[in-house]
């Protein structure tokens, strides 16, 4: 979108041509007035408008004069001349200033929007002769945190950043829409899949709103980041980061759309290192899974972003290395590689947790030793991953397609224990670990191994192991 200022001391005009005229239709938005020539100088030199649209005859500074500095302050923009028809040898003076055109007094609505759509057609020619390297080079620029060659670049590029008119980075991960409505924003490749762009702030809704994203139907995903409001150059670096980060968003929920910057949550972070690490520590499988299996919904609600899952995902594999299991392990060198290799959250997660099961169910392979039945063999599997959570043979019978006779005689055949069996001693196997290696009361460990009634637990735990919870945690 351009930038356009109405200057002219008579009010009346200014707001007839503000709300008469269809600006956007055009490109424009109007983001300035002035009812005289000094403050339109002042306007100038601040906002760097695209277009200027002037009266002639006004106090202080007249158009002409407004013209001639204004060039100077900002040799890109283009002035056109409002003039009353005893002012017409001034508009006629203003012409040889440079100036694109004038409207005579009374002007007509249809007369002015025929010269923007000139002035926008000149503007797109001139924008598009533009080199891709001088963007190309104002990203590079950016990534180097030279903050004066960065106000450089950015000044030259007709976007100066000040704390009046600050500047949002937004980047397009995946499928690139573009805008149907020429707003105007610098663009540059960041790499094969992900553009970046720098415009105004307050341009930022009308981009969005203005992005074809037609494209997408076609089943292209697209995952578009929006950085913070940036006073200043300095700001501008981080800001973009922020973009690039919620650019991922898509990773997150498995959902294209527009995200911003989750607002950091390094003790949520921290307490999920933190049981991560106790659960590869203790080599327990259940806490590993039940933590992993946690991390989900807050990914799927966009709680936690790719950089939360890159974390995760590089600290499972060292702290699962530096327990001693070195085979296979993998660390990622970005988010780009993340992205790539996973797609979303949910396969990364699931990666984790079979990649880590795998190593940590040594006892898992024993067991099916002696199971022959490849249906059985899976269900062994699955109550060995889930048996803390609630489990009959109707829901097994109905996960694994079969009846709840055949599953039982079947099942009592292969593992020589019958399913209730089973299922306890693996309950209360894990009870025995959590005593001898938390602090967790009896009834908390309980309700962790899958039991919902405190006596029942206790007497199942005395039945296979001949004393109470209490009485084995005491003789550890």
């Amino acid at each position: 979108m351009y930038k356009a200022i109405i200057v002219d001391d008579e009010r009346w005009i200014v707001e007839g041509i503000k709300a008469g005229v269809r600006w956007k239709t055009y490109g424009f938005q109007v983001v300035g007035e002035a009812e005289n020539g000094k403050e339109g100088l002042e306007l100038i030199e601040k906002l760097q408008p695209d277009f200027v649209l002037t009266d002639i005859k006004m106090p202080l500074v007249n158009g002409l004069e407004l013209i001639k500095r204004g060039k100077e302050i900002s040799p890109h923009t283009i002035f056109a001349v409002l003039s009353g028809h005893a002012e017409f040898a001034y508009a006629q003076k203003a012409l040889n200033y440079g100036t694109f055109g004038y409207c005579l007094k009374p002007f007509e609505i249809e007369e002015i929007e025929t010269m923007l759509a000139k002035i926008s057609q000149s503007l797109k020619e001139r924008s598009g002769a533009k080199p891709d390297r001088d963007a190309q080079e104002l990203y590079e620029v950016l990534c180097s945190g030279n903050i004066q060659q960065l106000e450089e670049k950015l000044s030259s590029a007709g976007m100066p950043v000040s704390a009046d008119m600050p500047v949002t980075p937004v980047v397009i991960h995946g499928y690139v829409p573009s805008p149907n409505q020429d707003i105007h924003h610098i663009r540059f490749r960041m790499n094969k899949k992900r553009v970046g762009l720098l415009l105004y702030s307050y341009l930022a809704d009308d981009f969005l709103s203005f992005l074809d994203l037609s494209g997408s139907g076609s089943g292209m995903e697209y995952s578009i980041g929006i950085g913070t409001s940036s006073a200043s150059a300095a700001e501008l670096e981080a800001s973009l980061e922020a973009a690039t980060i919620a650019a991922y968003g898509s990773f997150s929920t498995g959902k294209s759309g527009v995200y911003r910057p989750i607002a950091s949550s390094e003790s949520k972070m921290d307490d999920l290192l933190s049981e991560l690490a106790g659960a590869l520590a203790q080599k327990d499988r259940i806490r590993f899974v039940s933590v992993m299996e946690s991390c989900r919904p807050l990914f799927h609600s966009y709680t936690l972003s790719i950089k939360d899952a890159y974390m995760i995902f590089n600290t499972v594999m060292y702290l699962f290395t530096r327990e001693g299991v070195k085979a296979n392990a993998r660390f990622l060198e970005g988010y780009d590689q993340l992205s790539y290799d996973y797609g979303h959250a949910d396969a990364m997660i699931d990666y984790l947790v079979k990649h880590t099961l795998n190593q940590l169910s040594d006892e898992l392979s024993s067991r099916l030793a002696g199971v022959t039945h490849n249906r059985i063999k899976e269900i062994v599997t699955y109550i060995h991953h889930h048996f803390n959570q609630e489990i009959s043979i109707q829901s097994l019978s109905e996960r694994f397609y079969l009846s709840p006779t055949y599953l039982s005689q079947l099942f009592k055949k292969e593992v020589g224990e019958n399913f209730v069996e089973y299922l306890s001693r693996q309950r209360i196997q894990y009870a025995c670990k959590l005593l001898a290696e938390t602090d967790l009361t009896v009834s908390q460990i309980g309700e962790k191994c899958g039991f919902n009634d405190y006596f029942y637990f206790t007497r199942i735990f005395k039945r296979l192991n001949g004393m109470t919870p209490t009485q084995y945690r005491e003789s550890r």
